[in-house]
């Protein structure tokens, strides 16, 4: 079972509140080594999904680590001990195709989150379908914003995600690491906007996607079968088999499985 983190009584870095429409190497100013890093989950769903502001843009994109430019990352050591498997760095190691981007990252080490490898990962776990719709000035969008449904604070396409899906997906990595299996993770959907949401066939209204706590992933040299059943064993979280569509969903919530 997962170890969860502790997400409920840590606060947000000042830096990443005070500077609503600032850059992240602002907040990589800030030591890396300091002591809390990790945001509480009121801030995450609240208060830092409207730090974007009046822009339309919201807020700007960290630079992504992408895969083609790195060495497999620091810390995906082979290790033979649940202990020393989650003591040591975690990292991911994922794919795209709606956007062609890769991302291989260390964003937890020595006990806490890195925040400029935190915040490369949130952001390419993005809602880019939202994304297009704001960069299109989709009419959608206006008229919710008419109906009162959304503010402009919330016209963002990412927020941080909640750490324990990254978990769940640093799980999925060094598995496929462990059997040598060279690939990274598929990913076709994570955040949500609540727009977005309301627009995707079979999503649920309260998904775990519009609160950042959800991936869907494709493993291609692994049968959906095995990657949904390595999810159950690993039990942080829900676990949703999609074998005619070939995905399977992961999120934080309640440990429970499904199959459609």
């Amino acid at each position: 079972m997962l170890p969860f983190v502790d997400i409920m009584n840590t606060h947000i870095h000042p830096a990443v509140v005070d500077a609503p429409g600032a850059r992240p190497e602002a907040v990589k100013r800030c030591s890396e080594t300091s002591s809390v890093w990790l945001p509480s989950r009121r801030h995450v769903l609240r208060t830092l999904l409207a730090a974007g502001g009046a822009a339309a843009g919201g807020l700007a994109a960290p630079a992504i680590v992408l895969a083609s430019a790195v060495h497999p990352p620091v810390g995906a050591p082979r290790v033979t001990s649940a202990a020393d498997f989650w003591s040591a760095p975690r990292w991911v190691w994922l794919t795209r195709s709606a956007t062609g981007e890769q991302i291989r990252q260390v964003y937890w080490r020595d006990g806490q989150l890195i925040q400029s490898g935190y915040e490369a990962i949130s952001w390419f776990m993005r809602d880019v379908r939202f994304e297009r719709m704001l960069k299109a000035k989709d009419r959608r969008i206006d008229k919710a914003l008419d109906a009162g449904r959304i503010e402009r604070e919330h016209l963002t396409p990412w927020m941080l995600m909640d750490p324990v899906i990254l978990d769940i997906l640093y799980a999925y990595c060094a598995w496929l690491h462990s059997f040598n299996i060279n690939e990274p993770v598929v990913l076709t959907s994570a955040l949500r906007h609540m727009l977005t949401n309301e627009i995707t066939e079979g999503a649920a209204r309260d998904s775990w996607h519009v609160k950042g706590g959800a991936a869907d992933i494709v493993i291609p040299s692994v049968p959906t079968a095995n990657a949904a059943a390595f999810g159950k064993w690993l039990s942080g979280g829900g676990v949703g088999l999609y074998a005619s569509k070939r995905f399977v969903h992961l999120d934080r919530g309640r440990v429970r499985a499904w199959k459609s």
